[in-house]
C-alpha cells in the first residue's frame, strides 16, 4: 500500500513540474518524411479495438499505415486511438513513458498532426497539444539522465520535433545540435559507417537524422552544417551498401530490412551520393563494373575480439540486377542455435578451416586483419587482404585475393593458407564455399568445372585448379522467406601445410556467351 501511495504521489508532483504554456493551435504545419503500409493500415481498420495486435503501439508509428490507407475511417480511427491513449492517463513512471517510446510517439503525432488532428474538434486538438507539450518537457528532464548515445539523439529529436509545432523558437537548439554531433562522432566512423557494422542500426540512426534535418530546415538562424555533412556521409555509406536489386547487402542483418524502407530513406538523402570502393574503417569493399557488383566483408583493420558474424572475406556477387552468390541470410529467431548457425563462416561465401569459424563468436579468440590492399585500374579491381583468425588454433593465416575485370564478365579469386609457425594442431581441410542464389541450376562437366544456369537465361561457368568440388543442397533465408538453393564447396587438403608453408586454390566465375 505504501509503495502504491508513493507512486501516485511522485506521479502527481512530477506532472505539476511538467506544466508549460500551450498554444491553442500549432505554430507550424510539419510534413512527414515517411510513408506507411496500406496493407497494414487496412489490417488495423479491420479490428481497431484490438491494440495488442499493433506492433509497438505506444510509439504510434502505425499512424503512417492508417494515413497510407487514406480513408475517412482511417482518419477518425487515428483520432480515437490517440484520444483513448491520452485519456488512459498513464503513470509517468510507466513503460509508456520510456524515453525512446515517448520521443517516437510525439514525433509521429507532430509530423502527422495536420492529417488527423486538424479535422477533429477544438477540445481534441487542445488535448493533444497539451500531451505533446507535457511529454516534450518530460524528455528535457530525461535528457540529462540518459547515458546512451543513441537514446540521447532520439530524445533530442522528440524535443525538436514537438517544440517546432508548439513554439516559434526553440531554446538552446544549437546546444542540442552540439550534443547530437558529439554522439555521432562516437556512433559513426569517418567513412560514414555505424560502429556496429550493422546496416539495421545504420539505417535506423540515419532516419532519425533525416527527421531532425527536416525540422532544422524550417527554422531560422540554426547552425546545422555538421549534422548535414554527417547525414550525407551516412547516406553515401547506405547507398554503397545497397545492391543492384535495391536491397541492402545481406551482411550483418541487411536482409532483414525491407526494400521500401531503404528506398524511402535514400530518396530523402538524394541520388547524387558517392559510392565507396573501400570503407576500411567500417570494413567493407565494393568492386564494380558496368554490369557487376561484388561486395566483400573485409573485417575491421584492427583487433577483432568479438563480432556477431564470422563472415570475414565473405562476398556477394550481382550480375545486372540478379544476385548470383550470397550468404545464407538472416532470420528473426529467439533460438540461439539458429542465429549462430547463420552467423557462422560456413553460412557465408568464404573459407573456413575444419569447420571452425574465422571469428570466434564467443569472443575468446582474437582475429587481426592485415595487408588490406585495393587497386582500381582501367582493366579491373583487385582486393588483397589477410586475416589471422586461425593462427592460435592451426598456426596459419588466410589470404584472399579477388579480381573483378572491367573488360570481361568474370571474377577471379585466389585463397591461400600461409603457415606462420608450429602453433596448435595441424589442420586437415579448408572449405571454400559459394552459396548460390535460388533459381540457379548446376551441371558438373567432365572437366570438373560447374555450369550455372540462371533462371533469367544467364549462364556462368565456375572453374578451379582444385577439382575436389562438391555440390550440396542448403536453404537460404531470403526477404521472401526460406528457399532451397545450391552450394559449391571446394575442399582443399591442408595436412602438409607445415612442409609446404603455403597451399593455395584458384577459382573463377565466367559469363558464357
Amino acid at each position: 500500500m505504501l509503495k502504491l501511495i508513493n507512486i501516485i504521489t511522485n506521479n502527481y508532483f512530477l506532472k505539476q513540474k511538467l506544466k508549460v504554456t500551450i498554444p491553442k493551435t500549432p505554430v507550424r504545419r510539419l510534413t512527414d518524411n515517411w510513408q506507411g503500409s496500406t496493407k497494414s493500415g487496412k489490417r488495423i481498420l479491420s479490428n481497431p479495438d484490438n491494440t495488442k495486435t499493433i506492433q509497438d503501439f505506444n510509439k504510434f508509428n502505425f499512424i503512417r499505415d492508417l494515413k497510407s490507407e487514406g480513408s475517412i475511417k482511417a482518419r477518425s480511427t487515428t483520432r480515437s486511438l490517440v484520444e483513448n491513449w491520452i485519456n488512459e492517463d498513464y503513470n509517468l513512471r510507466s513503460h509508456e513513458y520510456n524515453s525512446v517510446i515517448m520521443a517516437e510517439r510525439i514525433s509521429c503525432w507532430s509530423f502527422n498532426y495536420s492529417w488527423f488532428a486538424e479535422s477533429g474538434g477544438l477540445d481534441f486538438q487542445r488535448k493533444i497539444l497539451n500531451s505533446i507539450a507535457l511529454q516534450s518537457k518530460f524528455l528535457e528532464l530525461k535528457l540529462d539522465l540518459s547515458n546512451d548515445n543513441l537514446e540521447k539523439i532520439i530524445i533530442i529529436k522528440g524535443i525538436l520535433v514537438s517544440k517546432s509545432i508548439l513554439y516559434e523558437t526553440i531554446d538552446n537548439i544549437n546546444q542540442l545540435l552540439t550534443v547530437i554531433n558529439q554522439k555521432l562522432e562516437i556512433l559513426t566512423n569517418t567513412d560514414g559507417g555505424h560502429i556496429s557494422r550493422s546496416p539495421v542500426k545504420q539505417l535506423n540512426l540515419l532516419r532519425h537524422l533525416i527527421e531532425i534535418r527536416s525540422i532544422i530546415a524550417i527554422l531560422k538562424n540554426v547552425d546545422a552544417d555538421g549534422l548535414h555533412k554527417k547525414t550525407i556521409k551516412m547516406g553515401e555509406f547506405c547507398r554503397s551498401f545497397q545492391m543492384p536489386d535495391e536491397y541492402f547487402s545481406w551482411f550483418h542483418g541487411g536482409s532483414l530490412i525491407q526494400k521500401e524502407i531503404i528506398k524511402q530513406t535514400l530518396n530523402r538523402i538524394g541520388y547524387k551520393n558517392r559510392i565507396f570502393s573501400l570503407a576500411e574503417e567500417t570494413g567493407f569493399c565494393r568492386l564494380s563494373n558496368m554490369n557487376s557488383v561484388l561486395f566483400v566483408d573485409i573485417g575491421l583493420n584492427k583487433k577483432t575480439i568479438h563480432n556477431k558474424k564470422a563472415s570475414l572475406f565473405g562476398f556477394e556477387f550481382f550480375y545486372k540486377k540478379e544476385k548470383i552468390i550470397s550468404n545464407l541470410g538472416e532470420i528473426n529467431s529467439k533460438y540461439k542455435n539458429m542465429k549462430n548457425s547463420l552467423s557462422s563462416t560456413a553460412a557465408h561465401s568464404s573459407l573456413n578451416i575444419d569447420d571452425r569459424n574465422n571469428i570466434d563468436l564467443s569472443g575468446r579468440r582474437i582475429t587481426r586483419i592485415s595487408n588490406i590492399q585495393f587497386g582500381k585500374t582501367k582493366d579491373g579491381n583487385l582486393l588483397d587482404v589477410t586475416h589471422s583468425g586461425y593462427e592460435t588454433i592451426f598456426g596459419v593465416h588466410h589470404k584472399r585475393q579477388i579480381y573483378l575485370s572491367n573488360k570481361k564478365n568474370e571474377i577471379r579469386g585466389r585463397d591461400e593458407i600461409l603457415n606462420i609457425g608450429n602453433i596448435g594442431s595441424i589442420p586437415k581441410n579448408a572449405y571454400i564455399r559459394f552459396h548460390l542464389y535460388p533459381g540457379i541450376e548446376l551441371i558438373k562437366t567432365r572437366s570438373g568445372s560447374i555450369i550455372l544456369n540462371h533462371q533469367k537465361g544467364y549462364v556462368w561457368k565456375m572453374s578451379s585448379n582444385n577439382k575436389n568440388i562438391s555440390i550440396e543442397n542448403t536453404v537460404m533465408f531470403t526477404p521472401n522467406g526460406p528457399k532451397p538453393c545450391k552450394e559449391l564447396n571446394i575442399i582443399l587438403n591442408l595436412e602438409k601445410i607445415r612442409a609446404y608453408k603455403s597451399i593455395s586454390c584458384n577459382w573463377a566465375f565466367e559469363l558464357q556467351k
